[in-house]
């Protein structure tokens, strides 16, 4: 049995697939399972994906009949997943080498049911562009986390024997489900211990960073009011919030 199921979707990534695998074959810790489930892309990304889990024996390849979006595709992986630990590392981002040998023993060490981490921002050619998405070293609410999201998806583990397998939630388009998952696992009063060390590089398209917020914020209120029952008010407070918040996050260097 891994110690840690790791969960990758993978949509038309050729370019940045075996990279982002790679970040995690070079993982000084050693005992983990790779899901790569293909969303049914239109590129070679299935036949590449298949390549790579016929050279190492802890990568297993799922190639789903059907486009479903990035949290259907991630739900498949963790039904698959055996391992005591979840984590996300999606086919376009890295994890630094040293990743899980800090975030495991973190988390044990802290009794930890959800645990997170600082990350640096790079484009498509690597280069970061961005200061990093730093997070403070301390323990973090439901209530904490409702008023900003601090969770970098790259950057999230959560422990299966302390919360039970956790599901994104399909019906949110892929849009903020990730964030809905972290208050899932919080709303019962667990705490998320962040650390503050930088262990991943998030990757994004430069023009995408801020390009889509109308959407997004839409998607964010939308999933406060309907899904954490918040008022109206609330619900819209706390999305004006985040949207400033994720201007600032995107800030040059």
């Amino acid at each position: 049995m891994p110690k840690v199921s790791v969960i990758m979707p993978a949509y038309n990534a050729v370019p940045y697939l075996e990279e982002s695998v790679n970040s995690l074959k070079r993982q000084n810790y050693k005992d983990w399972e790779l899901l790569l489930v293909d969303d049914c892309s239109k590129d070679d990304t299935a036949k590449l994906a298949a390549e790579i889990a016929a050279s190492d024996s802890r990568i297993q390849f799922i190639a789903k009949e059907k486009n479903s979006g990035s949290a259907d595709t991630r739900n498949t992986g963790i039904q698959l997943a055996k391992g005591e630990f979840i984590a996300f590392l999606d086919a376009d981002d890295l994890w630094e080498p040293n990743f899980l040998e800090v975030m495991i023993p973190f988390m044990e060490k802290n009794h930890s049911a959800f645990s997170f981490a600082s990350y640096r921002i790079i484009d498509e050619n690597g280069f970061e562009f961005c200061e990093p998405f730093l997070v403070k070293s301390e323990k973090y609410s439901y209530r904490n986390l409702l008023h900003y999201n601090r969770v970098g998806l790259l950057t999230a583990i959560y422990h299966v024997p302390s919360v039970g397998k956790k599901y994104f939630d399909p019906s949110l388009k892929s849009l903020r489900d990730d964030y809905a998952l972290w208050l899932d696992i919080l709303r019962d009063g667990k705490l998320a211990y962040a650390s503050s060390e930088i262990l991943a590089r998030y990757r994004v398209r430069r023009g995408a960073a801020t390009s889509n917020k109308k959407k997004v914020m839409l998607a964010h209120f939308r999933m406060l009011k309907n899904r954490e029952k918040l008022p109206t008010f609330y619900a819209l407070f706390l999305t004006i919030i985040h949207g400033f918040m994720g201007l600032r996050k995107y800030r040059n260097k």
